[in-house]
C-alpha cells in the first residue's frame, strides 16, 4: 500500500519567524508545505538549506490568474523555490464566490480561461513543471446549463491537472472520491480539509455567499477522511496536504498535531 507524507499549507503566524514554525511542524510528523513562495524572500539557496536541514521541503509556488502574471517569472520562482508543481488557488467562479467579482462567470468566461490555464500549463510542461487548479465549493455549486463549473474546466483544458480539495467540494454537497478518480492522472494533488455543521459570517462581509464552512480539525467533522485518504493513496499521490483556514478553539500548531494523528490512525499517512 502507498502510505503519504503529511504535508501543509497555510498556518503561518505572521509575527513568528516562518522556519520557526516550520520546525515546530516538521516535529509534529510534517514533511512539506505547499507555500515554496516563501523561499523566494531573501537568500532562497540559504531559505531552501534552511529547510532541508529541519526535515522540509516546499511543494509548490503560486500562480495568481487574476493578474497578468509573467509566465516567464513564475518558472523562474518554481525553479528558485526548487518545486515541481505550480498552484492557481482561484479563477473566475471563485472572484465571485469572495467578492472579487459581483457577476457570475458566463460559459465565456470559464471558456476564456480554460483556454488561459492550458497556455500557461504548455508553458510550464516545457520546462518540466505542472500547472494544478485548487478548487472552492463555487465551482461545484454554480452551474452554466446545468453542468458545474469544475466539469466545465475540466472538459475544456488538456494540459492543467487539479488539486482537490476535499473538503470544498464535501461542502458544495459532492463526493471528493468519484470526483478525483475521474480525474485520473489529472489529479496532481490533494487538500484534506474538514467543516461541521453551520456557516460563520465573511469577515469581509462580501462574498456570493457571504459566509463561509465552520471549519474544524480534519477528521472530526463531515468530511470522510478515510475514503479520500484511501482514494489518494491508491491513486499514487505522495502528500496529504492539511489546510483549514481558521481556528476555533486550538492554536495552529495543536490543530496539525491532531490532524496529523487522524490522518495516520487512518492506515494511509505515515
Amino acid at each position: 500500500m502507498n502510505k503519504m507524507k503529511a504535508a501543509l499549507i497555510g498556518f503561518m503566524p505572521k509575527d513568528a519567524d516562518p522556519y520557526q514554525t516550520l520546525e515546530a511542524y516538521a516535529k509534529a510528523g510534517y514533511r512539506a508545505f505547499e507555500g515554496g513562495d516563501l523561499l523566494l524572500k531573501g537568500d532562497p539557496a540559504e531559505n531552501r538549506r534552511r529547510v532541508e536541514a529541519i526535515g522540509m521541503q516546499p511543494l509548490a509556488v503560486h500562480y495568481n490568474a487574476y493578474g497578468e502574471t509573467d509566465v516567464s517569472e513564475i518558472i523562474k520562482n518554481a525553479h528558485t523555490a526548487g518545486v515541481k508543481r505550480v498552484a492557481c488557488y482561484a479563477g473566475t467562479a471563485a472572484g465571485y464566490r469572495f467578492g472579487g467579482r459581483e457577476t457570475p462567470p458566463t460559459l465565456d468566461d470559464i471558456l476564456r480561461e480554460a483556454e488561459k490555464f492550458d497556455k500557461v500549463a504548455a508553458a510550464l510542461q516545457k520546462e518540466e513543471l505542472v500547472l494544478s487548479f485548487h478548487n472552492h465549493d463555487i465551482e461545484f455549486t454554480h452551474t452554466i446549463g446545468g453542468v458545474p463549473v469544475i466539469y466545465l474546466m475540466a472538459a475544456n483544458t488538456e494540459l492543467m491537472k487539479f488539486e482537490v480539495d476535499c473538503g470544498w467540494v464535501t461542502y458544495a454537497g459532492h463526493d471528493p472520491i468519484p470526483f478525483m478518480k475521474g480525474l485520473g492522472d489529472r489529479l496532481a494533488a490533494v487538500h484534506i480539509k474538514d467543516f461541521t455543521h453551520g456557516e460563520v459570517p465573511r469577515e469581509e462581509g462580501n462574498g456570493h455567499p457571504p459566509t463561509m464552512p465552520r471549519f474544524t480539525t480534519p477528521g472530526t467533522g463531515l468530511l470522510d477522511l478515510k475514503g479520500c485518504l484511501e482514494t489518494a493513496s491508491g491513486m499514487g499521490m505522495e502528500w496529504a496536504i492539511v489546510e483549514q483556514d481558521f481556528q476555533y478553539n486550538l492554536t495552529q500548531l495543536e490543530t496539525l498535531t491532531a490532524a496529523y494523528l487522524n490522518m495516520k490512525e487512518t492506515g494511509y499517512v505515515e
